[in-house]
């Protein structure tokens, strides 16, 4: 069983993800750096990241169910609530009473997630502070007593997989620095992952996908991709700034604060008034900086509310257009919303809509497998780590999907 440790840290988020082969998602931490004003500062977000990997490590361990236990003269991080359910299953005894029911739980709230056991009774098992926690106290001390006493263990964390491009240099940094520090503390390998295209597994995996194509609307980023021959293939993207930076721009002109795109699908709730505003598609690309630079020109004109709801009915209706164009060129039958930006609602409901009269399967993801996070980083690293795929052992800033090479392996297994 492969489980893999997760890490990202591209820009303003720093997150510890863990995701097992069958992709259940164990548990999904971050951090986030907000500046005061002005837009992501990489030096400031980095340094941020470097006070709470431990942190943000140690909360992601625990909540997934595992301690950090030192055996042998060796620090591993082992699956203890698989060992006590595993117990209760053979024995049907905890501390002289008897169970009949165990049942792993996973609690799903976006950035609230953790795993657990329930017994019979409503009693519930779960680990804190790298011990084991229970609202019976009695089951409590007996476990944390059989697991300090126990120096075999079934499953363990076995893969690192951290995020190795494309980003902010300094953010990225730390999360290599991370990756190799648990690498060699623990003693387990690790794979560098593309950011991108792990933002694209995670929406196949939520969706059960297996031939999309894939929106990806993030801070930097604006693309159309789809996995043809031996790669992902970018197919259509901005031709200037990326989906999120032109928001939070847009944002620090009206002094809403970062990050800006969910203030602004707030406002454009209570607008009306449909302002003409430029609309720029060229072909299967799009371009957000002339729309941006009209707006500046022209923001004492209008009022905030109008303006963030003619914003969005502009720039979602120029991804509309081109997603629609992609679907009809490539005749796929799965269309995939990817991002911090792919939890907008109003986006949603463009594309929704478009993919309905089309007969597309349309699916996006929760809050925090939209945002960037550490669980599309495990769950890619064990895609990559199993399909034996070549990755770098460093980090690069410009690291093009349509870059990684497949070879003759069928991504769509």
């Amino acid at each position: 069983m492969i489980i893999s440790l997760g890490i990202e840290s591209t820009a303003h988020t720093y997150s510890i993800g863990i995701v097992d082969q069958n992709g259940r998602i164990y548990s999904n931490e971050r951090i986030i750096f907000k500046p005061e004003k002005g837009g992501i500062h990489p030096t400031e977000a980095a340094e941020l990241h470097s006070k709470e990997i431990i942190n943000i490590f140690k909360k992601s361990v625990w909540n997934a169910g595992f301690i950090i236990k030192k055996i042998e003269d060796k620090y591993i991080i082992v699956d203890a609530l698989n060992e006590i359910k595993r117990k209760i299953e053979d024995t049907k005894i905890i501390n002289n009473s008897s169970f009949d029911y165990v049942s792993e739980r996973f609690h799903e709230e976006p950035w609230n997630r953790y795993r657990y056991l329930l017994l019979n009774n409503n009693i519930y098992i779960k680990i804190s502070d790298n011990r084991i926690e229970s609202n019976d106290k009695d089951i409590e001390l007996f476990l944390n007593n059989y697991i300090n006493n126990l120096n075999e263990f079934d499953r363990s964390i076995n893969l690192i997989s951290y995020s190795a491009g494309p980003g902010l240099y300094p953010t990225l940094l730390q999360g290599y620095f991370s990756a190799n520090l648990f690498s060699k503390r623990f003693g387990i390998d690790k794979i560098g992952v593309n950011h991108l295209i792990a933002h694209m597994e995670i929406v196949k995996l939520y969706n059960n996908f297996n031939d999309p194509l894939i929106l990806l609307v993030s801070g930097a980023n604006t693309m159309l991709i789809s996995f043809s021959g031996d790669r992902y293939r970018i197919i259509g993207e901005t031709l200037d700034i990326g989906i999120g930076n032109f928001l939070d721009k847009v944002g620090r002109l009206i002094n809403i604060g970062f990050p800006a795109g969910p203030r602004i699908e707030e406002y454009a709730k209570k607008g009306s008034n449909l302002i003409d505003l430029p609309y720029i598609v060229k072909g299967m690309d799009v371009q957000f900086g002339g729309l941006y630079t009209y707006i500046k020109n022209n923001i004492k004109k209008y009022k905030i509310e109008d303006l963030s709801y003619s914003i969005q009915e502009y720039v979602f209706s120029m991804l509309a257009e081109i997603s629609e164009r992609g679907l009809s060129l490539l005749n796929k039958r799965e269309f995939g919303l990817a991002g911090g930006v792919a939890v907008n609602r109003r986006l949603q409901e463009i594309l929704k809509n478009m993919c309905i009269e089309r007969n597309i399967n349309f699916g996006s993801v929760p809050l925090d497998f939209g945002n960037d996070n550490g669980a599309m980083i495990a769950w890619t690293g064990i895609l990559w780590h199993k399909r034996g795929i070549k990755d770098v052992d460093s980090i690069n800033p410009y690291w093009r999907p349509e870059s990684i090479e497949y070879k003759d392996l069928n991504i769509l297994d």
